[in-house]
């Protein structure tokens, strides 16, 4: 029988808890610290695993939301002009067959469209992308900050 991904990830917990760490020389802070990262790494995908397909699609409609905010607020010259094309295509094609390059191609092309504006945007161009960004990454943060509440990081109050 073939163990499923949860029990995987448990032996390799297991594994590190039980032979490497205690095997880790006294001097070896750093190698010990970062076996006790990676445990409590593994240990938060055990945790999340069942709920990260949904939080990534989610991840990918902010994504296209905020490139088409960014589509509709911002113009310019050349530079600028072509960042928004090759955003627009991303942002209009996203189908969610590969939800996670289609949402780091999205990133990375909101990215050029900053470094256009900078370059050749139109008057007001670097006002309303900052205000864009800003307002659509306000609420990603508090998703964010919210996926990562279980675990102790973060102080935010749970939502009601």
């Amino acid at each position: 029988m073939t163990p499923t991904v949860d029990e995987r990830l448990a032996s390799i917990v297991r594994s590190l808890t039980e032979v490497i760490l205690p095997h880790l020389p006294p001097e070896a802070s750093l190698a010990q610290e970062q076996v006790q990262l990676s445990i409590g790494h593994l240990q938060i995908l055990r945790a999340q695993l069942d709920a990260v397909p949904a939080h990534e699609r989610e991840e990918l409609a902010d994504a296209i939301a905020i490139a088409k905010a960014l589509i509709a607020g911002v113009s310019g010259e050349a530079n600028t002009s072509a960042a928004i094309r090759d955003l627009s295509a991303l942002a209009y094609g996203a189908d969610g067959s590969d939800v996670r390059g289609q949402t780091a191609a999205i990133n990375k092309a909101v990215d050029a469209l900053v470094r256009a504006v900078s370059a050749d945007g139109a008057d007001g161009a670097k006002v309303a992308l900052s205000a864009i960004i800003l307002a659509h990454e306000a609420a990603r943060v508090d998703k964010d900050r919210r996926w990562f509440l279980p675990f102790g990081f973060d102080t935010m109050e749970p939502a009601a």
